[in-house]
């Protein structure tokens, strides 16, 4: 069905997001810290002045409270991540393919496109899951997916331990980068695999699943 040399682009893809949703997350750190203070001092100068400061104080204190019993948010941008990397990765297997039937294939990408926000929105529903554990898993699933469509066991250990490796690690920053480290080594493996019509391609290779 598959040709598990092509696979290498959706790794790569979905490494590449993970490094770019970390740097957005790291970089505005100084910027964001600077117009906190100085929103702070703000809010300290109408306190002071008798303009409703206890009334800000006792409204902050509020939502912390109601903050308590949310499920935590996604440190990274897992949804704007994850729909990139299909987009991308239905471009590229739109080139590598030209289907016969644009129709279905295109209906196939937006019925992924559609499933992203849709299971995350399962995931925080009804399992109260964290924002990044929802994202992991389901990159996870996309992986999976793509180990069934190319028919490759190396793919699905690499999902395995993708997903180890998310669920790992004590912080979503860390754990993403080393996420993306394997995504970039497993490309790199894919790609220096022999191609399928070459002098190798009389014994199937042991990582995927043809007889």
């Amino acid at each position: 069905m598959g040709s598990s040399r092509r696979a290498w682009f959706p790794l790569a893809a979905l490494g590449f997001a993970l490094i770019v949703m970390v740097t957005v997350e790291l970089v505005p750190d100084d910027i964001e810290a600077s117009r906190g203070y100085q929103l702070t001092q703000g809010l300290h100068g109408l306190g002071t002045g008798g303009v409703g400061g206890t009334g800000l104080a006792s409204e902050q204190r509020a939502v912390t409270a109601v903050a308590v019993d949310v499920v935590p948010p996604a440190t990274l941008g897992w949804l704007a991540g994850l729909v990139s990397v299909v987009l991308a990765v239905a471009a590229w297997y739109w080139w590598q393919l030209r289907p016969p039937r644009p129709g279905r294939f295109l209906f196939g990408t937006l019925g992924a496109l559609a499933a992203v926000p849709l299971l995350d929105l399962i995931g925080f529903l009804q399992l109260r899951l964290d924002g990044d554990v929802r994202g992991a898993l389901l990159a996870t699933f996309g992986l999976l997916l793509l180990a069934g469509y190319e028919r490759s066991w190396f793919l699905a250990a690499v999902a395995g331990v993708f997903a180890l490796v998310t669920t790992v690690f004590p912080t979503p920053v860390a754990a993403a980068l080393v996420a993306a480290g394997v995504l970039f080594a497993a490309a790199f493996a894919v790609l220096l695999h022999p191609r399928p019509d070459g002098p190798a391609a009389a014994w199937p290779a042991p990582w995927t699943m043809d007889r």
